[in-house]
């Protein structure tokens, strides 16, 4: 009786260790699985991270005032006959300060009367990223500062990443054509050839 009840039990687990490898095995390679749906939301969301981007409708040119050097006020609308990279960065983020190389290198390879790297710092003090600039050797862009942050309020879109640095391309008429979310490297082939493409479009009207 003993022997009969041991066998019983041993069946039994056997029974349920098979159920539950059943249920692994199918949560792993049903692609209507919690997993699935997991890793497909990852994969949308690196679509966006690191990656020019176009959203539709356009958002609009954020009206928001910033800051020079010398703590006067300027729109981007200021711009308008350029094409403009605005870039939002801040000492304290760190894709922010190592593209920053990147965007200065930019700014001296195209910048000019077609083109501009607007980068707008977010630091509480100007003096701490200031102190950046010259540490880093950043002779290239003009220093800006969004002081009371209503720049990059304006910015917000929804269901966007949200985090710094954000990078918006804008063209002649400050219409939005790409934005990105996440450090990048400025002076890539990718990025040139982008910047290049919407710089051509009305090209030696601005003066």
């Amino acid at each position: 009786m003993q022997k009969v009840s041991k066998t019983a039990l041993y069946l039994l687990l056997a029974i349920g260790l098979a159920g539950i490898l059943f249920v692994l095995t199918k949560s792993l390679i049903n692609p209507n699985g919690k997993q699935a749906r997991n890793d497909q939301n990852d994969k949308s969301s690196q679509t966006v991270l690191g990656q020019l981007v176009t959203l539709k409708p356009r958002p609009p040119r954020p009206t928001a005032t910033f800051l020079d050097r010398d703590g006067r006020e300027l729109v981007l609308g200021d711009f308008e006959g350029k094409v403009v990279l605005l870039n939002i960065w801040a000492t304290w983020c760190e894709p922010c300060v190592k593209e920053m190389p990147s965007l200065d290198a930019l700014q001296a390879q195209l910048g000019g009367n077609d083109f501009a790297v607007i980068a707008i710092s977010e630091d509480r003090s100007a003096e701490e990223a200031l102190a950046f600039y010259e540490e880093n050797s950043i002779q290239h862009l003009t220093f800006y500062r969004d002081k009371d942050f209503g720049l990059v309020r304006e910015l917000y879109v929804k269901d966007y990443p949200t985090g710094l640095p954000i990078s918006v391309l804008y063209d002649r008429d400050g219409r939005e054509l790409a934005r990105l979310s996440g450090g990048f490297d400025w002076i890539s082939d990718m990025a040139i050839n982008r910047i290049e493409q919407a710089v051509s479009v009305g090209a030696g009207l601005a003066e």
